[in-house]
């Protein structure tokens, strides 16, 4: 079998340890255009939300050359690249990415280049990714591997409920009409993600109601992997997590945290078969 590498970008998460599994492609983001963090200077979380309490924080995809450089390493090791990226709708790295692999794939045509759109984000990606290393421990092919990935994108789901939709608003992640929803007598809006996009999933009356709904989702036996999601509030995501069995967590990268602000939590679902 030939060897192949797992990337992705950093709009996606993985729970420990399968982090170290895969090759990130940084996104990147900014308070101030003199000062891009995302690969070789990062802020802790900290410092962070420190900073978008006040100040919007900007956001930028992959960097087609730093990702040439990345594939290249790889291809002239004579290995190939799985690469499962965020969803096409939310960032248009995915396209960044397969502009890269059109260049390469002439370049190298001994070598295969397989980019997959997840149609997800965050951890919801993050669990394609972790299928994608267990398969291949197993000793799957990377076409093989790939082809169950693309099967397994209509098996993940993500829900999510914020405190606040200007993040979301001004990164134009939803729409006005959306964000002016939970504006409205305390009504806070699970979303999710469909079809590639943030859309609302179910309105409640207040933030106790939405978590006691994001435990009821999370009550089926139909799950095969459960995720809680720690975005910048512990206090909110240990609610979260008391009140669903999951099996992992991730801390929400900072580029995602940008457009929800810190006071969300959520969960992602892979499920055995569709609810």
């Amino acid at each position: 079998m030939k060897d192949y590498v797992i990337f992705t970008d950093g709009d996606v998460d993985l729970p420990s340890p399968y982090e170290k599994e895969v090759s990130l492609l940084p996104q990147y983001y900014y308070f101030d255009e003199n000062m891009i963090y995302g690969d070789e200077q990062v802020l802790s979380r900290e410092a962070f939300f420190e900073q978008l309490r006040s100040r919007r924080a900007y956001t930028a995809g992959v960097n087609p050359d730093f990702a040439r450089k990345s594939f290249e390493a790889v291809l002239q090791e004579e290995k190939d690249i799985l690469c499962i990226a965020v969803s096409s709708a939310i960032s248009g790295s995915y396209s960044t990415i397969c502009m890269v692999a059109d260049e390469l794939r002439p370049l190298y045509p001994e070598r295969s280049i397989e980019i997959i759109d997840s149609l997800s984000a965050t951890l919801g990606s993050g669990f394609l990714c972790v299928d994608a290393i267990e398969m291949r421990s197993k000793g799957m092919s990377l076409s093989d591997t790939a082809a169950e990935v693309r099967r397994r994108i209509g098996l993940i789901d993500v829900y999510f409920v914020v405190d606040d939709f200007k993040y979301l608003v001004q990164g134009g992640r939803v729409s006005p009409s959306v964000g002016k929803i939970g504006d409205v007598l305390d009504i806070k809006v699970i979303l999710t993600i469909k079809e590639g996009r943030i859309e609302p999933y179910r309105k409640n009356r207040g933030l106790n109601a939405a978590l006691r709904n994001i435990q009821h989702i999370a009550q089926s036996e139909k799950i095969a992997r459960l995720g809680a999601i720690y975005v910048g509030n512990e206090t909110l995501f240990e609610k979260c997590r008391s009140l669903v069995q999951s099996s992992c967590q991730a801390s929400l990268n900072l580029i995602v945290a940008s457009h929800v602000g810190p006071n969300a939590t959520g969960i992602a679902i892979e499920w055995a078969k569709k609810a």
